[in-house]
Protein backbone atom coordinates (compact mmCIF):
# COMPACT_ATOMS: atom_id res chain seq x y z
CA UNK A 1 0.00 0.00 0.00
CA UNK A 2 1.53 3.26 -1.23
CA UNK A 3 1.64 6.53 1.02
CA UNK A 4 -1.16 8.24 -0.63
CA UNK A 5 -4.00 5.20 0.08
CA UNK A 6 -2.53 4.97 3.42
CA UNK A 7 -3.15 8.42 3.99
CA UNK A 8 -6.33 8.17 2.20
CA UNK A 9 -7.71 5.22 4.33
CA UNK A 10 -6.21 7.11 7.24
CA UNK A 11 -8.40 10.24 6.69
CA UNK A 12 -11.49 7.92 6.20
CA UNK A 13 -10.62 6.54 9.41
CA UNK A 14 -10.78 10.01 11.02
CA UNK A 15 -14.47 10.43 9.86
CA UNK A 16 -15.60 7.75 12.52
CA UNK A 17 -13.70 8.42 15.76
CA UNK A 18 -15.00 10.13 18.82
CA UNK A 19 -13.99 13.48 19.63
CA UNK A 20 -11.42 12.23 22.85
CA UNK A 21 -9.46 10.00 20.12
CA UNK A 22 -9.50 13.45 17.70
CA UNK A 23 -7.97 15.44 20.41
CA UNK A 24 -5.24 12.71 21.09
CA UNK A 25 -4.54 12.63 17.46
CA UNK A 26 -4.23 16.40 17.52
CA UNK A 27 -1.95 16.80 20.42
CA UNK A 28 0.49 14.33 18.60
CA UNK A 29 0.45 16.42 15.11
CA UNK A 30 0.80 19.38 17.07
CA UNK A 31 4.11 18.32 19.22
CA UNK A 32 5.32 16.11 16.30
CA UNK A 33 5.96 18.76 14.03
CA UNK A 34 7.30 21.01 17.67
CA UNK A 35 11.49 20.92 17.18
CA UNK A 36 12.94 21.35 20.79
CA UNK A 37 16.14 23.29 19.04
CA UNK A 38 14.01 26.16 18.63
CA UNK A 39 13.28 25.81 21.96
CA UNK A 40 16.52 26.46 23.23
CA UNK A 41 17.59 29.64 24.62
CA UNK A 42 21.05 31.41 22.84
CA UNK A 43 23.25 30.01 24.92
CA UNK A 44 21.93 26.02 24.93
CA UNK A 45 22.27 26.30 20.93
CA UNK A 46 26.00 27.68 21.45
CA UNK A 47 27.01 25.25 23.60
CA UNK A 48 25.48 22.33 21.41
CA UNK A 49 27.46 24.06 18.83
CA UNK A 50 30.28 23.92 20.37
CA UNK A 51 29.81 20.19 21.01
CA UNK A 52 29.56 19.48 18.03
CA UNK A 53 32.34 21.37 16.35
CA UNK A 54 34.44 19.39 19.34
CA UNK A 55 33.26 16.16 17.94
CA UNK A 56 33.80 16.67 14.50
CA UNK A 57 37.46 17.49 15.55
CA UNK A 58 37.79 14.33 17.56
CA UNK A 59 38.15 17.20 20.82
CA UNK A 60 36.15 14.40 23.41
CA UNK A 61 36.10 11.24 25.87
CA UNK A 62 34.42 8.33 24.58
CA UNK A 63 31.85 7.03 26.36
CA UNK A 64 34.28 3.57 27.49
CA UNK A 65 36.22 5.75 28.68
CA UNK A 66 34.24 7.75 31.17
CA UNK A 67 32.43 4.74 32.16
CA UNK A 68 35.61 3.19 33.03
CA UNK A 69 36.74 6.72 35.23
CA UNK A 70 34.11 6.67 37.12
CA UNK A 71 33.03 2.50 37.41
CA UNK A 72 33.99 2.86 41.06
CA UNK A 73 30.76 4.61 41.61
CA UNK A 74 28.46 1.83 39.97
Amino acid sequence: MNLATRKYNFIQELTTIDESLLEKLEIILKTSKKDWFTDLNSDEKLEIEIGLKQAENDEFISHETVMNRFSKWR
